[in-house]
């Protein structure tokens, strides 16, 4: 059971909500492998007296591989097989966290990747370099687009397009970075962290409409009015190629990856002289001419001569906690949501609490609730109690799922359902009928699922079924009923002492929702808030 005083922050940010957000990486990435020897050809022990090489297994961001694949087989030490894999720090991290060993030498591209909370509180790794590269995270467009004063201003625009921040690390710290410039714009933390749930509304409209599945920058014309968050580093590439793209990025500055790099304790032998080989030759003055080839900036992230970006200021990044935690809300705010609110309208609903109905204080809920769903939601409204449907049906279906924004009848669904909230009091009779009414209304569910959506059933109730069902039935049929490729939660809510929740915790772990208890009517809406926002 999730109980009433459950809560999401920073704090309760952990190992295993940052895995399940790593996945997606582990799925978007790719490594590219390469065996790389100490000199140009493998030497033989004549030619050089090795008697045996040392094998060293080095973890790189893509980013680098322009620059590191041509010079490696110079700049490894004698005697030393090293194995480059160039992976994001996402897929590193995952694979790590899972269980698996941490390369001798690792250089992602943000500091984050590699602390506990992303590796887990057994890995210990030793920065040998606080950063051997620079790359802005930047607001890129065309002619149509405008610069906005601050990363918040242009993302709760709607006119932002970024890669998920679930998979990428430039993704992660854009939708942190009203956060970062918090203090320099005169903002207050609380008001920048709030910020994340217009910006991930508006993203999560697009994606349910078809939009931004494929963000790429070669998507951005002369004539869209839209930004992306790319690096400096792929501007400069795209460049070549469309001379209209340029730097938008706010005067208040930009987050960047910064490109540390580690070893491993216990690492391999060799490991600490081909982290050293490596931090070298990117601090010498070829190393850093490579990285200007390659569109990155050195570490002391000064731009080169060519850099296409007009931002000067590079912001500090919050924690990694706090990127963490931000990147989880993120996650569960930008999936729409697809709704189906199943109501108890049983007599008992009618037992008053502060002068006013159970069912009355529900009804006022539904419509304060409806006004913080975004029109892309998709809302469903049942109500059941005994014969509530006609004889024989004891679930009634006063709203269809729709968008909230359909037009149906000359109105939209979500004035549908605000009129049809207003009426729930005058609607109340009979006993609870919850066991066939959970069966129906998840069915029904399965039949109206959208894939692109978070698809639940959500059920209260402040009483226990009466009827002549049993619990390991329904639950039998709730299990023959799931669809792995149309997925359904049940969402149940307990009002009161007398609602059935140890029967709803069963239905829920069936289809693998949760249960909440609202102790008193007046916690629905609260409660209900966390129903809609758990995935």
């Amino acid at each position: 059971m999730r109980s009433l005083g459950e809560r999401w922050d920073e704090r309760t940010v952990g190992i295993v909500g940052v895995v399940v957000l790593m996945v997606l990486a582990l799925l978007a990435g790719g490594g590219v492998a390469s065996l790389l020897w100490a000199g140009r050809d493998a030497p033989s022990v004549a030619d050089d007296g090795c008697t045996d090489y040392r094998t060293v297994d080095m973890a790189v961001s893509p980013a680098l591989s322009g620059v590191l694949m041509p010079a490696m087989s110079e700049i490894s030490p004698a005697c030393t097989t090293v194995n480059v894999t160039y992976r994001t720090g996402g897929e590193v991290a995952l694979g790590v966290a899972s269980g698996g060993r941490a390369p001798d030498v690792w250089i992602p591209d943000a500091r984050f990747w590699m602390t506990p909370l992303y590796l887990g509180e057994t890995t210990e790794v030793r920065t040998v370099a606080r950063s051997v590269a620079r790359t802005p995270v930047l607001l890129v467009g065309g002619p149509a687009a405008q610069r906005f004063g601050s990363w918040g201003e242009a993302e709760v625009s709607g006119l932002v397009t970024m890669p998920d921040p679930s998979t990428t690390t430039a993704g992660s710290l854009a939708v942190v970075a009203p956060q970062s410039e918090a203090a320099s714009v005169g903002r207050s933390l609380a008001a920048a962290r709030q910020m994340v749930v217009p910006f991930a509304q508006k993203y999560s409209e697009r994606r349910a409409d078809g939009l931004d599945e494929d963000v790429n920058i070669a998507t951005i014309g002369p004539e869209s009015p839209r930004l992306l968050v790319t690096t400096e580093q792929q501007l400069a590439g795209a460049q070549q190629d469309a001379t209209h793209l340029r730097d938008l990025t706010p005067a208040v500055g930009a987050p960047t990856l910064d490109f540390p790099m580690v070893v491993r304790k216990r690492a391999a032998e060799g490991s600490a002289k081909t982290a050293r080989a490596v931090r070298e030759y990117l601090a010498s003055d070829e190393g850093l001419a490579a990285l200007h080839k390659e569109g990155l900036r050195g570490p002391d992230g000064l731009p080169g001569p060519d850099s296409p970006a007009e931002v000067s200021t590079l912001m500090r990044s919050p924690s990694p906690r706090a990127i963490a935690a931000t990147v989880q809300s993120w996650r569960t705010l930008s999936v729409p949501s697809s709704i189906l609110a199943v109501v108890d309208a049983s007599g008992s609903m009618d037992e008053e609490s502060g002068g006013r109905t159970r069912m009355e204080v529900l009804a006022e809920a539904a419509g304060i609730g409806l006004t913080f769903l975004p029109d892309h939601a998709r809302v469903g409204l049942w109500t059941f109690s005994t014969d509530q449907g006609g004889p024989g049906q004891d679930w009634r279906v006063l709203e269809p799922m729709e968008r909230l924004d359909e037009l149906r009848f000359g109105r939209t669904q979500r004035y549908a359902l605000r009129e049809r909230a207003r009426q729930l009091p005058d609607m109340t009779e009979g006993g609870t009928a919850l066991y066939a009414t959970a069966l129906a209304a998840y069915r029904q569910a399965v039949v109206d699922y959208r894939p692109e959506y978070s698809n639940a059933v959500v059920l209260m109730t402040d009483g226990a079924d009466d009827g002549a069902g049993s619990l390991e039935r329904l639950l039998e049929r709730l299990e023959a009923a799931k669809d792995p490729e149309r997925p359904v939660r049940i969402v149940g809510i307990a009002i009161g002492a007398d609602g059935d929740l140890g029967s709803l915790e069963r239905m829920a772990e069936v289809t693998g929702g949760h249960a909440y208890l609202a102790e008193q009517p007046e916690d629905i809406l609260e409660v209900f808030a966390q129903a809609v926002l758990s995935r």
